[in-house]
């Protein structure tokens, strides 16, 4: 199984694809969400001219926030910067379209937007939206088709599983299978949020909220339909939620989605929303964790390290990933597996 990485781009993130190259990640994605992030492509030509082996990825490019032949060109030329080592994630914008106050694109749509991604990286002339468009570089540009790119969906359904296994793609999405197999069969990348405690570290410690937190929130931000769901601390949050001006909740909800809790977020991130909203533990527990994924069929997890000590995130994700063949994590996993299934 392939432990990856995943960021919020910050001005700092360069620097965190190094150091997770050196720690032996295989990929590292960045997220695409110009409202709250630093320049996702300038992220990852940053971080191409400093590496040479990770696998660099946009995790995802959705129709809303760019043009086809933008995003296109933008994949063209990362690709350029970074040969045989690109990953274009593709998703539907669920969160980029309610920063933008729309409606996620129908998968049908998403499924025409990579094929034409595929002809125009292809070299290929296409239709689209009743002009044919090209993308044209020239030799003096630096650079040249066809492009190789790997292609990757984000999913969470069996619509967008179907995409995937049509475009032969892989699938980006969430660990919500508990202890049943993974629910794509394909190249899967389940993300994974949460810190790495230290032996006797309450799961509640300021280092601990501040790390998990951006994940805690995720799940405060999923509402009815995440993992919070009954929980007196979500019931709480979708009140606080509703006292926003309708005219500004769509921004407020996703104000530092992912990379810091907002001001409502805060409020209610307790221990209990850690520990059911991440997939926080020690490091025997996540080894633990990940045995039981790989042992689900996962063939790689994307981890996003987050808080004030990336570094520290990095180093201690990985230290316990390369515990999960030990004799201890596969007791563990076992235990866990009999016990949610009993």
């Amino acid at each position: 199984m392939e432990i990856n990485c995943v960021f919020p781009p910050a001005i700092n993130t360069p620097d965190h694809i190094v150091l997770a190259e050196e720690l032996g990640y295989e990929r590292a994605w960045v997220y695409d969400v110009p409202v709250s992030y630093a320049d996702t492509g300038a992220t990852v030509a940053f971080a191409a001219k400093r590496t040479s082996s990770i696998r660099l990825g946009v995790s995802v490019f959705t129709p809303h926030l760019r043009h086809l032949t933008a995003n296109a060109a933008l994949i063209a030329y990362l690709a350029t910067l970074a040969p045989g080592r690109f990953d274009a994630g593709i998703g539907a914008g669920f969160t980029s379209s309610t920063y933008l106050g729309r409606k996620p694109s129908r998968w049908a749509y998403i499924e025409e937007y990579v094929l034409a991604l595929k002809e125009l990286l292809a070299g290929r002339d296409v239709e689209w939206e009743g002009t044919t468009m090209s993308l044209m570089h020239s030799p003096a540009s630096g650079i040249s088709y066809p492009i190789d790119v790997t292609y990757w969906i984000a999913a969470h359904g069996p619509k967008g599983f179907g995409v995937a296994q049509r475009l032969g793609a892989g699938v980006v999405t969430n660990p919500t299978h508990g202890a049943s197999p993974v629910p794509y069969q394909g190249a899967c990348n389940l993300t994974y949020y949460g810190t790495v405690l230290d032996d006797d570290e309450p799961i509640d410690s300021a280092r601990a909220i501040d790390a998990a937190g951006p994940g805690a929130s995720l799940a405060l931000h999923m509402g009815e339909h995440g993992p919070l769901a009954g929980m007196p601390e979500a019931a709480g949050y979708a009140a606080a939620v509703a006292q926003v001006p309708e005219h500004r909740r769509h921004l407020e909800i996703y104000r530092g989605h992912l990379i810091e809790p907002n001001a409502i977020d805060r409020q209610f991130i307790t221990a209990d929303v850690v520990r059911r909203g991440t997939m926080t533990g020690t490091r025997s527990e996540i080894a633990a964790t990940l045995r039981k994924l790989e042992d689900a069929g996962a063939s790689a997890v994307l981890y996003q390290p987050a808080g004030r000590d990336i570094p520290r995130e990095l180093r201690a994700f990985r230290e316990a990933a390369d515990l999960r063949h030990s004799p201890t994590a596969a007791s563990t996993s076992t235990t866990t597996t009999e016990t949610q299934h009993a």
